[in-house]
């Protein structure tokens, strides 16, 4: 209240305000009534009347105080003011708002530090630190993690907390980093960040960012296919998760860390063959996204509960939670590539009823959002579905989606984006055993990439799917006693469930394959 009522003194008596702006701000019965008290020599309760009715604007209009201090010449406290203004529009999820608040914050404070002509004092630097990771966490939502303007957000951010000492704006900027290198997949920075972040935060006492380093680290080896090491860092940022604590965090770190790390770690366990328990975590990752209050945290838990769906070939799925993903981007204004990958979902879903046509035209459109963008995080997945869908459309497009694969498979290399390898190896081998049935030759070698491709990263449900196929192959050529040599590791050991069609079908075959 102290802050509230020295701007309003000099609001008022300073007279920044001229009558229309000050019949704006507090209306012009207002106005005359003060006037009337002032002359009448009550200022002392002009100011006490003018206080109280200035907190309740600012509080709900921080930006109209911050252009009139701006207009008024009075730059340091409208520094604050923009500053408000920015985190309230950020915590209404209005980021584009929040993005141009923050820039002219940013804009007076730099003003102010160059016509001094000296450093700017401890206060006014930490104060300045903490406006920068704050347009860039605006950024992120406005422009998308991956738009140049964020990053460049976060590189002055990283280079301003070189200066301070102040963990939280630091790693707040290296959140920023890694998250642009991850999503344009970008190998090497990433990880390095990543461990920096990791590595930093674990040597903290009792560090409240350690539980953001384990989620990074752990979607950073997702990416490279790791998925062991993914999956225990994703439980260690559950168990390092407090709500009273770590609550904001969804606002300094992309989305809610908790809800964030159960959502991907459900793919994790899927793919890792623990099928039962990835689709109750991926239930309770949207409930818990849910109850953050967050658009961008219920925007990334759909998405990933979508890519699931897609993942498990579950179309029904996939569609619905597109749809919602839609939604809630239209609705707060998020970046297209989220309305991208919302259309492809959607087209995939299509393609399941047999609308080949109108389904392959909206899967590409939504792919092409999406790399319009600057996306190529998940981009291989996405190929891989619409070359699938492309091989059901007829000769023409099945030489569209070997074409598209054997362009996943090199970009693969560049990017080492190594999560889905084993399924862009095993829908190879499908499409050119759809093209040439008798030249069975380079769909074993795919089908033998993807199950060594599997075995390695641990990915026993991928492995399943390719032993089967491969199984399948050699049974149809009398090889027995291969197919059973290949299908047995795969079925043994893989967890019972009933929702994973793959195994009923592998146990099935492989009971016939036994004397």
């Amino acid at each position: 209240m102290q802050s509230l009522a020295r701007t309003a003194e000099q609001v008022a008596v300073r007279g920044v305000l001229d009558q229309r702006v000050f019949e704006q701000i507090f209306g012009r019965r207002r106005r005359a009534a003060l006037e009337d008290q002032a002359r009448f020599g009550e200022t002392a309760e002009s100011l006490a009347v003018l206080r109280g009715e200035f907190a309740a604007v600012a509080a709900a209009e921080p930006e109209l105080v911050a252009h009139h201090l701006t207009q008024g010449g009075l730059d340091e406290p409208a520094i604050e003011w923009w500053g408000r203004a920015g985190d309230q529009a950020v915590r209404r999820s209005a980021f584009k708002e929040a993005a141009a608040h923050l820039g002219k914050a940013i804009e007076l404070a730099d003003k102010l530090t160059a016509s001094a002509g000296t450093p700017p004092s401890d206060a006014s630097g930490s104060n300045r630190l903490r406006l920068q990771t704050s347009l860039g966490n605006a950024l992120i939502w406005a422009k998308g993690h991956q738009a140049p303007e964020t990053s460049a957000a976060f590189a002055r951010a990283r280079e301003l907390a070189s200066r301070e000492e102040n963990a939280s704006e630091r790693f707040s900027a290296y959140y920023g980093l890694w998250v642009g290198h991850h999503t344009r997949c970008e190998p090497d920075p990433q990880r390095e960040i990543a461990e920096l972040f990791l590595r930093e935060a674990t040597a903290r006492p009792d560090c409240s960012e350690a539980l953001v380093a384990h989620r990074i680290s752990g979607q950073t080896r997702f990416y490279f296919g790791d998925f062991a090491g993914a999956h225990d860092h994703y439980q260690r940022t559950v168990e390092l998760y407090d709500q009273a604590r770590h609550r904001d965090f969804a606002n300094w770190f992309g989305q809610d860390p908790r809800a964030a790390a159960e959502i991907i770690d459900a793919v994790t366990l899927w793919v890792l063959g623990r099928v039962d328990e990835a689709l109750r975590l991926a239930d309770r990752a949207l409930t818990d996204a849910e109850s953050a209050v967050h658009a961008p945290t219920m925007a990334y838990a759909l998405q990933f509960a979508a890519l699931l769906g897609l993942v498990r070939c579950d179309p029904e799925t996939a569609a619905s939670y597109s749809q919602a993903l839609a939604d809630i981007a239209s609705r707060y204004e998020l970046p297209a590539w989220l309305a991208g990958i919302a259309v492809f979902f959607q087209g995939w879903a299509k393609s399941s009823d047999g609308a080949e046509k109108s389904s392959l035209a909206e899967m590409r459109r939504g792919i092409g959002m999406y790399r319009e963008q600057g996306m190529v995080y998940l981009v291989p997945s996405l190929e891989v579905a619409l070359a699938e869908a492309e091989s059901e459309a007829g000769a023409l497009e099945t030489d569209a989606g070997l074409r598209r694969l054997e362009d996943a498979l090199a970009e693969l290399e560049r990017t080492e984006q190594r999560w889905y390898e084993a399924e862009i190896h095993r829908i190879r081998a499908e499409i050119l055993l759809k093209r040439d049935p008798a030249n069975t030759a380079a769909a074993e070698q795919s089908l033998q990439a993807a199950i060594a491709v599997a075995q390695w990263q641990k990915a026993c449900s991928f492995e399943l799917r390719a032993a089967l196929s491969l199984a399948k192959l050699y049974r149809a050529a009398n090889r027995d006693a291969d197919a059973h040599a290949v299908l047995a590791p795969a079925v043994e050991g893989f967890p019972p469930t009933q929702q994973f069609p793959e195994l009923t079908e592998a146990q099935a075959l492989l009971s016939a394959l036994t004397p």
